[in-house]
Formats: structure tokens, C-alpha cells, sequence
């Protein structure tokens, strides 16, 4: 298989998407390394917390890449506000549009890896129609290889993340106010010291807060905190893949 190194080399100059996540900082991070001609792009949009770009914007700081963020309104497209089931396709569309005009010819690389390809991830259509290249996939390089990539690099690890609509169940309409409570109730609890994965979904006003099995005991000790949010009903659960799929094992 061909490895990382080679890949890098054969797709700059190259625009990395930088979401804050720890995948694409380590790739940005590896491009550095080999010393290779690359820039970072961020989007913002309604569905992404603040504190993930202001993350990005600090990895390409300290790396000395040159970076820029395009702020897309995702909101006005009344396909995404009322949450289809393909609203991460029509999403990831939109993104890269903006995305490929910046590039201007460069390629437009991202943190997709192996592992994500087990996975059923209906925004990836829109990735490969527009030509987007994902090296750790095309190396073969899965979460961990990443994980012990970006320790070597100097990148912080974090827990994966996801945008702020796949909280809400699929054919209910996303509002602006129920992406501030999911985002601002998050950044609350990753304040009082929750680890790991985190997720606070939300439908018709009800909040299912999920989190790792060690932390959900943390977590409830702050319901009443909570509430200030605005949530009508609060429940607790672990942590699970499956996004909107949460739905199905719990109503609060």
C-alpha cells in the first residue's frame, strides 16, 4: 500500500479542511513535516461550535500555515433547516463548493480514514463527486494510527466530534436557538470536567445527554444546571455510534 509520505507528496500543494478535530490537525501536521507547500481552511456555519474553529485557527497558528475561515449560512437553505435525511450530503455540497473556489486548482485534502469507511456516512457521495482526496484512508490508517500520529506530531487528542444537526432526529426542523442549547450545554459540561465522548441530543425541546459510562454519574450532577438551558425533560445514557439512531433507545 502506498504509504502517507508519498500520498502527501503527490497531492500538494494542497488545502487541507481543517475542522479542529484531531484528524485533520494531525494531517495538516503531517504535511508540515514533510515540508510540503499547504494552507487550512476552515468553515463555519450554524452547525459548527465555536470553539472548533477557534481550535483549528490555533493549530494552523503554531504550525505556521497559512489559514482562513469562510463563514457559510447553511440555515438559509430550507433543505437543511427542516433535516433531511441526505442533510449531510446537501451540507457537505454546499461546504465544498466554498471550499474548492479558496483551492483555486490546489487539492482539497481532508481527515477521512479507514475506519470511516466501515461506516455508513452519507456525506462521503459528496466528497467523492467533488474530488475530495483523504490520505490516512488512502494509507490505510485508521483512528488509533491517527491517535499515535498526532502524539509523535504534537497534536492535541481530543474526543471525535460531529456537527451540531446530527443532534437532532432527521425530519425534525433544526432551529437556530436548539444549535445554541445543544452547543452551549456541551461546552458547560466539558467545563465541569466531562471526558470523552459527549453528545447532547435534542427533539421537541427533550435532551438525552450522552456520555461515556464512567462520566454519566459526573454528568448528573449537574441536571438541575441544565435545565437553565431550556431542555423541558433531561435523561442520561451512554455514549453510542449511530447519531439520530439515539432516538430509538431512549426517550426521555
Amino acid at each position: 500500500m502506498t504509504t502517507l509520505s508519498e500520498i502527501l507528496k503527490k497531492n500538494s500543494p494542497a488545502v487541507v479542511a481543517l475542522s479542529g478535530g484531531t484528524d485533520s490537525m494531525t494531517l495538516l501536521a503531517a504535511f508540515v513535516r514533510e515540508g510540503l507547500p499547504v494552507s487550512a481552511v476552515t468553515i463555519r456555519s450554524e452547525f459548527t461550535a465555536p470553539e472548533e474553529s477557534a481550535r483549528a485557527e490555533e493549530c494552523a497558528r503554531k504550525l505556521g500555515v497559512e489559514w482562513k475561515a469562510i463563514d457559510v449560512l447553511v440555515m438559509s437553505d430550507d433543505r437543511l433547516r427542516f433535516n433531511p435525511p441526505d442533510r449531510c450530503y446537501i451540507c457537505k455540497k454546499k461546504i465544498l463548493t466554498k471550499m474548492f473556489e479558496e483551492a483555486d486548482g490546489r487539492t482539497v485534502c481532508d481527515g477521512t480514514h479507514a475506519d470511516d469507511l466501515t461506516e455508513d456516512r452519507p456525506g462521503r457521495k459528496a466528497l467523492e463527486e467533488f474530488g475530495v482526496v483523504s490520505p490516512f484512508a488512502l494509507a490505510g490508517i485508521g483512528k488509533q494510527e491517527i491517535y499515535a500520529l498526532a502524539k509523535e506530531l504534537g497534536v492535541p487528542v481530543i474526543p471525535s466530534s460531529s456537527c451540531l444537526a446530527t443532534r437532532i432526529p432527521f425530519g425534525e426542523e433544526i432551529t437556530e436557538d436548539d444549535l445554541k442549547k445543544i452547543a452551549d450545554s456541551e461546552s458547560f459540561l466539558r467545563k465541569k470536567g466531562i471526558i470523552g465522548m459527549l453528545r447532547v441530543r435534542l427533539s421537541s425541546g427533550r435532551a438525552v445527554i450522552e456520555t461515556e459510562k464512567n462520566e454519566m454519574a459526573n454528568a448528573e450532577l449537574y441536571t438541575d444546571d441544565l435545565k437553565a438551558f431550556g431542555f423541558s425533560t433531561i435523561a442520561f445514557t451512554e455514549y453510542k455510534t449511530g447519531g439520530e439512531n439515539s432516538w430509538n433507545r431512549i426517550q426521555p
